[in-house]
């Protein structure tokens, strides 16, 4: 028996076939109680005795909204996983469909109470070993003679914190990576943990200059399934503002980075937490981060997830998109056997070679596109070759809208590519409320063989563009919003040529660039472009010689190529 599910949503789609799960599903059901749906959708809502249970967002009714297997919970607030397992509707939703088998994102020791307490069977390893192997402290112990593969580190009290004139980072028990990773440079950094954590232990470890790369694992029986390794995308602007924050993996650009025997070592280093995890009764996925020394090529243990990574959903995506499956399976069908306690029968995982995915964190810019619009938006950008998913989240550095694609979006390690930059743009848009797709329009002022640009760095890629903007209002034409966007952006008044505008389509949007007959006034930052202007996100007004449009890089390439030509 095959069992095939098909989405053909513009937001997300999802293209799997399964065997053996089919079988365990239709013999045990199971249901998914996500505070997030997206942590869900491993598996198509389609899928035959899979039940899914969530919150309710304009997101969740589009995607799933309808259907019989999914329950949407209504509340004036996203209710955590433990509230929509104490909810009436869920006890009636599961008595009615016959389900007695539950399955969680993130176990606690609440959770389990509340499983125990309704005879639910929580198929999830024990919140107390998932808590020992993940806090920063307690599971370095864990790891007993593994501790070595961690990158040189002691324990010690705040009080006792001493600079010894080299960069360390500072991680606390129980603290999760990006808002409890400290790095200390220098001697102020050292004080001030002395200072508001006397008494608390502290995990010091040796500063370690390189990449992060991330993978899911699953814990089967004996065995240890290895998954596809990705390029952890860390503290990058504008998607978060923390700098050891986990925005999104890229499964391409680890291939390039990581070298045959890297990755072998990767491998074995997986196998070994797995094979002590299995000794300790877990089952199901569980994932490493592990960082790369540039200098020394050595790769280093920085974190264990005990439990089902964030990218898993993703990854299980890009596998099920693969057309040769061949008794092989995403991490998501793999972890469900495992948890299902099937008897692991030789399975391997999917390899993929290319992919990637990054979140937008809530910026509360107090200028985001509603939730409404967001959707409307995601379904256009969904065109260039993008899985959208927003979500309804309302505090700082919360996931708000994750972009998943068949493609590496990663130059270099914090450096986005040109398929990147979409993404780029499509979050830029939202956190100011400039509508997504809208046509563009641009002025192409030149003097004695000269152009006018914008020299641009943005957020970690340097380029040029032509003054331009999008046409928000919708009684205005095209030359007005390009006289206007001058006017606003450089200071100047221009007069456009009769001759028809370069037209060129960029990231699934027209744009129209207008030659200048003459203009007042000379180029000088202003208005939002003066506001927005800094170090991360600058804008130069830069005359540059014709000649050498040929070697700078002008966005989008395909304006730089029409330019070329007429600009002789």
């Amino acid at each position: 028996m095959v069992l095939v599910c098909v989405d053909n949503s513009p937001i997300i789609s999802y293209n799997c076939e399964m065997n053996r799960l089919a079988h365990s599903l239709k013999k045990t059901p199971i249901a998914y109680i996500a505070h997030d749906l997206e942590r869900a959708l491993g598996l198509s809502p389609k899928t035959v005795g899979y039940f899914i249970i969530s919150n309710n967002s304009v997101f969740a009714k589009n995607a799933v909204g309808g259907r019989k297997n999914v329950l949407l919970i209504d509340s004036e607030r996203q209710l955590d996983t433990y509230e929509l397992l104490e909810r009436e509707e869920t006890k009636k939703f599961l008595e009615k469909n016959k389900i007695e088998t539950i399955l969680v994102f993130k176990n606690t020791s609440r959770i389990e109470k509340i499983c125990s307490d309704n005879h639910w069977k929580l198929l999830n390893p024990s919140a107390a070993l998932a808590g020992n192997v993940e806090e920063k402290i307690r599971g370095a112990a864990w790891l007993g003679d593994l501790e070595k593969l961690l990158p040189p580190h002691k324990i010690v009290l705040g009080e006792n914190l001493k600079w010894n004139g080299k960069k360390i980072i500072a991680q606390f028990n129980h603290a999760h990576t990006g808002n409890g990773t400290i790095l200390i440079k220098d001697e102020a950094g050292i004080e001030e943990i002395r200072k508001k954590f006397p008494r608390r232990e502290i995990k010091i470890s040796k500063y370690i200059d390189g990449p992060v790369f991330t993978n899911n694992n699953v814990v089967w029986g004996e065995k240890i399934l290895i998954g596809n390794i990705s390029y952890q995308i860390t503290g990058l602007k504008p998607f978060t503002n923390r700098p050891f924050a986990t925005i999104g993996n890229d499964w391409a650009l680890a291939r390039q980075l990581l070298s045959a025997e890297q990755k072998k070592e990767y491998a074995k280093i997986a196998r070994a937490v797995g094979g002590k995890l299995a000794i300790a009764g877990w089952k199901g996925e569980f994932g490493i981060d592990v960082m790369l020394d540039n200098r020394s090529g050595r790769l280093y243990l920085i974190e264990i997830n005990a439990r089902q990574p964030a990218s898993t959903s993703c990854e299980s995506w890009l596998q099920g998109e693969e057309s040769a499956r061949n008794g092989l399976m995403t991490v998501f069908e793999a972890h469900l056997l495992a948890l299902l306690d099937q008897e692991y029968a030789g399975e391997n995982l999917i390899k993929i070679r290319n992919g990637a995915q990054i979140v937008q964190k809530v910026m509360l810019t107090g200028k985001e596109t509603p939730p409404d619009l967001v959707m409307k938006d995601a379904g256009i950008f969904s065109r260039s070759g993008w899985r959208i998913i927003p979500y309804e989240h309302t505090e700082p550095e919360q996931d708000w809208i994750r972009m998943q694609t068949k493609s590496g979006i990663m130059e270099s390690p914090g450096v986005l590519n040109d398929h990147g930059h979409g993404a780029l743009s499509f979050s830029l848009s939202t956190l100011h409320d400039s509508r997504f797709g809208l046509k563009r329009a641009g002025v192409i002022v030149t003097k004695n063989k000269k152009i006018l640009l914008f020299r641009r760095h943005h957020f970690g890629t340097d380029y040029y563009s032509v003054p331009g903007g999008r046409q928000d209002h919708p009684n205005e034409t095209l030359a007005d919003t390009a006289r206007r966007e001058l006017n606003e952006e450089l200071n100047l008044d221009v007069r456009l040529s009769k001759s028809e505008p370069i037209k060129v389509s960029s990231l699934n949007r027209d744009e129209f660039y207008f030659f200048a007959e003459s203009y007042a006034g000379e180029p000088r930052l202003s208005g939002e472009e003066l506001e927005r202007n800094s170090a991360d996100n600058s804008y130069i007004p830069e005359w540059v010689n014709f000649k050498k449009l040929k070697e700078i890089n002008l966005l989008p390439l395909s304006l730089k190529k029409k330019l070329i030509k007429i600009l002789k």
